[in-house]
């Protein structure tokens, strides 16, 4: 079908430009992956594949890096690969996903892969672990999710049988500008940036926050990311649920406020201090024109926090201190500032790109980010299928040591606790895990714990 899309092609924004360059320093990826009940055969999959490709401009294009810079462009062949692993396992998909965060993409030749997991084919018990891997040159947590959920409604087989799962009848998307061009007026300017970037860079003198302090350097091109899952159970979900409404917080607030003690335990034996933790905050509705809630796109800059911690400080106090400063940085605009004024600072190129990671590196006051989709709008059921586990996953890249990436769906919380590798043991990560979900789980006050790792 020819549409608009099809001739796609552009020079990336500042923000795009910006995970481009970290991507050819050390892997910048995003997969999501969700567990399907029943039967899938491999066509059926194909096919909603290429009906995802259809739909979105973003997944025809490769990156080119031109004299100008680099430049989305057309692919000779759009598709969206994938590949089919049949093990009786019930770890082969963490595995795979482990893989998917260590594999770069060709950015010449496409920016997104499926890989199905399968177990017990060909029998009542069938099951597969669906992960779809996307560049973050082109997705945030939110809109790899968003995807996820329409190639799973692509394959549903009466979609097929309406050919809403034909590509070649889809009516697809025309391409929007990124959301450096939809930041409104107000919040764009030089001044701006400048105050935002100067905010953060005098706390950060001011408190001297720690950062999570790893086993060993590991190299900035060597830098590699591995996955440790856990699971909060639906009654333990709701009895958190019910403490933050209780004390007065926001679950994001007690998630931060939990990495960050865990943090803290590891920086090392003082009594107190501040530990800094970065919060992705969505901020499409704060665009204009407002993109659709399903589009691809990198709509999460950070806002930096800062949490102290000590005697007398609960994990409440804790949470309150991250729910007031995402607030404020909110109500101020920095994230939208942030991501206007890249255009001031981001790098042309890789060659001048990594003078500026190296900076980072050494100098940004976090080097953890608590990724929290929240509540995600993900279908218990589609057809004759059964949907569970939806997991969220992202490359650490070569500027940040953990991301703790976590989703709420299918009446649990799925967490994936992404590090680099060498900088944590995988021991020393699962144990900063369990640490995590205690925080969460062993309070007095709490239901009985229900965390597992599955």
């Amino acid at each position: 079908m020819a549409t608009a899309a099809m001739t796609f092609a552009r020079p990336l924004s500042p923000s795009e430009r910006w995970f481009w360059i970290i991507d050819q320093i050390s892997p910048a990826n995003c997969s999501g992956r969700v567990r399907l009940y029943g039967r899938l055969p491999l066509e059926r999959l194909e096919r909603a594949a290429a009906a995802l490709v259809a739909e979105y401009p973003l997944l025809r294009v490769g990156v080119r890096d031109t004299a100008g810079g680099p430049r989305f462009g057309g692919l000779a062949e759009s598709r969206l690969p994938v590949r089919r692993v049949v093990s009786a396992d019930p770890e082969a998909w963490l595995r795979e996903l482990d893989a998917e965060m260590v594999e770069g993409f060709e950015v010449g030749m496409g920016l997104a892969r499926v890989v199905d997991v399968v177990r017990h084919p060909d029998t009542p018990a069938e099951q597969h672990d669906i992960i779809l891997t996307i560049s973050h040159v082109i997705v945030d947590g939110r809109s790899l999710v968003a995807a996820l959920r329409k190639l799973i409604e692509f394959a549903d087989p009466p979609a097929a049988v309406e050919g809403r799962g034909d590509a070649a009848v889809s009516p697809g998307r025309l391409p929007i500008p990124p959301s450096d061009e939809l930041i409104p007026v107000g919040a764009r300017g030089f001044w701006r940036y400048a105050y935002t970037t100067l905010y953060d860079q005098l706390a950060a003198l001011a408190l001297r926050p720690r950062r999570l302090r790893g086993t060993r350097p590991v190299p900035l091109g060597h830098r590699r990311t591995r996955i440790v899952h856990r699971v909060l159970e639906a009654e333990a979900v709701a009895g958190l649920t019910s403490d933050c409404r209780r004390a007065g917080v926001t679950v994001h607030g007690a998630l931060a406020a939990a990495v960050a003690r865990a943090v803290a335990e590891r920086a090392g034996p003082e009594a107190a201090g501040v530990v800094g933790i970065g919060s992705p905050v969505d901020f499409r509705d704060a665009l204009v024109p407002q993109p659709d809630r399903d589009e691809l796109g990198i709509y999460a800059p950070v806002l930096s926090g800062f949490v102290r911690y000590g005697p007398g400080m609960s994990l409440w106090d804790m949470a309150r201190s991250v729910n007031r400063q995402v607030a404020r940085g909110v109500r101020q605009r920095r994230h939208l500032a942030t991501v206007a004024g890249m255009r001031f600072g981001t790098p042309r190129s890789v060659k001048s790109g990594w003078r500026i990671v190296e900076l980072i590196d050494r100098r940004a006051p976090w080097n953890v980010s608590v990724t929290n989709l929240g509540r995600v709008e993900f279908p218990d059921r589609v057809g004759e299928w059964e949907l569970s586990g939806l997991l969220l996953a992202a490359s650490n890249s070569c500027v940040s040591a953990l991301t703790v990436a976590i989703t709420t769906a299918h009446r649990e919380m799925q967490f994936g606790f992404c590090y680099v590798d060498g900088m944590l043991t995988g021991r020393e990560a699962e144990a900063f895990a369990d640490r995590v979900l205690g925080e969460l789980t062993a309070r007095p006050d709490s239901l009985v714990e229900q965390v597992s790792a599955r």
